[in-house]
């Protein structure tokens, strides 16, 4: 019986008590996907198994995974939007249709600090399906690379989280979102309108 194809190569780096890994495509070298920090090593290779159950364990790109933890932190990392896979024709890509990329790619640009709604990040990609946006939120594969955490309710109330939403809070106060509970008192936009009236 031949030897299955590895599917992806997992990295993994510890911070704080805390493992972030990385699961590389072998015959791209693209970014297919990355989990959120746990506690638990075994838990975080589980959740790529379900996506990639031929993988393979290589401190190959532990330096991708420590350039997450970065991003985890609050600190810029040096990780770019081409280094992911976002080919939807691709068998082994994550993304499988061309809305979850533009949504993916359009929420990559939202700025350190600054959130988007999840109804004007689907202005931003001419739709008016708010809920599907939340929907390729939730299985957005490369958090922290593409903040998905930066993305909150109309209500300015920070909504759901893959990590809970007291890791999305955690990230955006570290960022300098200012928050009050659940909700976000002081936002970029209101920033960018009081500048303009002085």
């Amino acid at each position: 019986m031949p030897l299955k194809k590895t599917e992806a190569i997992v990295s993994i780096y510890k911070a704080h008590d805390l493992y972030f890994l990385v699961a590389i495509s072998p015959s791209t070298g693209k970014i297919l996907k990355i989990t959120l920090p746990q506690s638990d090593k075994t838990l975080s290779i589980m959740e790529v198994a379900q996506s990639y159950p031929n993988y393979k364990l290589s401190p190959e790109y532990e330096d991708i995974a420590r350039e997450v933890s970065k991003l985890y932190s609050g600190d810029d990392a040096d990780l770019v939007l081409d280094q992911l896979e976002l080919n939807p024709d691709k068998e082994e890509s994550p993304i499988k249709t061309l809305f979850m990329r533009n949504v993916l790619q359009e929420t990559y640009k939202i700025p350190k600090g600054n959130v988007e709604t999840y109804k004007s990040l689907a202005k931003k990609v001419d739709s008016h399906a708010y809920r599907a946006v939340g929907t390729v939120m939730a299985k957005n594969p490369f958090p922290l690379i593409i903040p998905c955490h930066r993305v909150v309710k109309s209500d300015y109330s920070v909504g759901n989280y893959g990590g809970g939403s007291e890791m999305k809070k955690e990230l955006l106060i570290r960022e300098g979102v200012k928050l009050e509970g659940n909700k976000i008192i002081k936002n970029w936009k209101k920033n960018r309108r009081t500048s303009k009236k002085k």
